[in-house]
């Protein structure tokens, strides 16, 4: 984890708190809807970005430091998944702050009805970290990684642009479906953890089976 973090801050560490505080200039400057939205958007991504920085700099490096560590390479695989959980965490606690700061600018806006977002940022963190530290291990590419998170970004950005144009009698009906699920927080919460577990844990055992396998 101590070598992922110094991958991390190896640029310096000054652009971590502009990327991470950018996200809030855009929702004081929008005050609505679509500005929460792509603030959301740009403080999720910037988290599950990291992931992928740091699958970049192993292939860059040829996996040079890690291949001299004296630690087991599935302990070394284990350390990433344990610091993209860490990510996760703090994505969704930036997103809960985004919400307050968006209720304190908007006299209309629910707190409430805006906090499961602070789930979905941490289930979208995880869902990147899931999907993205296997492909990192296996691909010898840079570029490839690089166009990878590229793609990831226009689809998310695509997305949230559709969904601001979509008729409103549309996007009520989805979030009155949002709404619904909100009404049983607790079944649906333990549902989707269990998933996401279950699914982080696969994504592990891959990742450690190609990791064991790779050569330098």
């Amino acid at each position: 984890m101590r070598l992922d973090l110094v991958y991390l801050f190896a640029e310096g560490v000054f652009q971590y708190p502009l990327i991470i505080l950018m996200p809030f200039v855009f929702l004081l400057a929008f005050r609505n809807d679509f500005g929460y939205m792509l603030s959301v958007s740009m403080e999720t991504y910037s988290f599950g970005a990291l992931i992928v920085t740091m699958a970049v700099v192993d292939v860059q490096s040829g996996y040079r430091l890690r291949a001299l560590m004296p630690v087991a390479r599935h302990i070394q695989v284990l350390s990433r998944y344990v610091l993209g959980l860490m990510m996760a965490l703090i994505a969704s606690v930036m997103v809960a702050l985004l919400n307050l700061v968006q209720s304190l600018a908007v006299s209309d806006w629910s707190l409430a009805a805006n906090m499961p977002m602070t789930v979905g940022a941490l289930l979208i963190v995880l869902a990147i970290v899931t999907i993205w530290i296997p492909l990192g291990y296996r691909s010898n590419s840079v570029n490839g990684l690089q166009v990878g998170l590229l793609v990831v970004y226009v689809i998310f950005l695509a997305v949230l642009l559709m969904w601001s144009e979509l008729p409103h009698g549309f996007t009520a009906s989805v979030l009155g479906v949002f709404a619904v699920l909100g009404s049983h927080a607790v079944p649906v919460a333990v549902v989707g953890l269990a998933i996401a577990v279950a699914l982080y844990a696969v994504s592990y055992a891959i990742s450690a089976r190609i990791y064991q396998r790779k050569e330098w």
